[in-house]
């Protein structure tokens, strides 16, 4: 692995690579992975902006009005929203989080690269650690720090917009087999809260449909969770040459899985979202009406790793064990 500084669009950047793979992170726009490439097969496996200029927002700014492509770090909430608990009760949380446009202290290392931000209006220590433990695949290992006497409730979901194709098939563990919708702009999988069966359901139309093969570009857009606790930490895509692009993480402390299928409707892009999460409803306080909560205790911290493969064949052999 070889550790660089270099640039993407016209933001510094700091690029992890090998003879077969290349990440780069922006440290001034919180470390957000924007680019995961496959030297192999020359090609980008992330969403990409095709403007040269990179599109960034104020702090508290609207985040689809920013680059949002990439990977990025959606804490302490992805809805704006205000967070309900003494004593930060009242207090307005930022569109998709803090950390995705939070600049952040960075320190290289001989065969890792740290990063480290501060809270703005909740006060905490949001540290991520980015290493290659092969050619071919990344390793994030999170630690959010509370400083105070106050227990802290959060949502962390690792927002990955993956490219896709016609024939895509999204791969999970055997026990998710129930979503719940909380976006549609179609209603095929039903109005927000309700539950449909996966992979194969009837929707609204009554036609029976797989939710795990991607669709032709039909404009359609939609979002859901996996209503269960995952027993095991992973999710990936598949794509018709058979080459696979998964995420693995650690499920007792990332147990939920979000999904959101793009068919052309946002941004005319077709792509898909892989995001794992803390806890699930895309705010804090909703997740926990759902019985989903995730804390970082009184003077405590809360740790969790997720990791990238980009390879190929089954996908067993390509989810990393964390």
């Amino acid at each position: 692995m070889n550790i660089s500084t270099t640039f993407y669009k016209d933001q510094r950047a700091i690029a992890l690579e090998s003879d077969q793979a290349r990440f780069l992170f922006l440290p001034d726009t919180g470390a957000s992975l924007v680019s995961a490439y496959s030297k192999a097969r020359e090609k980008e496996y992330l969403v990409q902006r095709s403007q040269e200029k990179y599109l960034r927002q104020p702090f508290d700014g609207v985040y689809v009005d920013a680059e949002c492509s990439g990977m990025d770090d959606m804490f302490p909430t992805i809805d704006h929203c205000t967070y309900d608990k003494f004593p930060w009760t009242g207090v307005m949380l930022a569109d998709h989080g803090e950390v995705w446009n939070l600049p952040c202290q960075t320190e290289i290392a001989e065969n890792c690269v740290r990063f480290t931000c501060h809270g703005i209006r909740l006060p905490y220590l949001f540290h991520k650690q980015v290493t290659m433990p092969t050619d071919t695949s990344l390793l994030f290992s999170y630690r959010v720090e509370n400083p105070t006497q106050f227990d802290m409730d959060f949502l962390w979901a690792g927002h990955t917009m993956v490219v896709a194709e016609p024939g895509l098939k999204l791969h999970v563990p055997s026990d998710c087999h129930r979503g719940v919708a909380v976006f549609t702009n179609t209603g095929r999988i039903g109005g927000y809260g309700e539950r449909f069966s996966y992979p194969v359901y009837t929707d609204q139309q009554g036609m029976q449909r797989d939710v795990s093969q991607m669709n032709v570009r039909d404009g359609n857009c939609e979002k859901y969770y996996f209503e269960n606790k995952l027993k095991d930490g992973w999710c990936a895509v598949r794509y018709p040459a058979g080459d696979v692009f998964a995420l693995s993480f650690s499920s007792k402390t990332v147990p939920y899985l979000g999904i959101l299928h793009n068919e052309g409707d946002f941004r005319g892009l077709y792509n898909i979202f892989l995001e794992p999460c803390t806890c699930g409803f895309d705010r804090p306080d909703v997740a926990r009406l759902h019985g989903q909560s995730s804390t970082v205790p009184a003077n405590g911290v809360y740790e969790w790793q997720m990791a990238i493969n980009l390879g190929e064949g089954d996908v067993a052999n390509n989810v990393l064990s964390l």
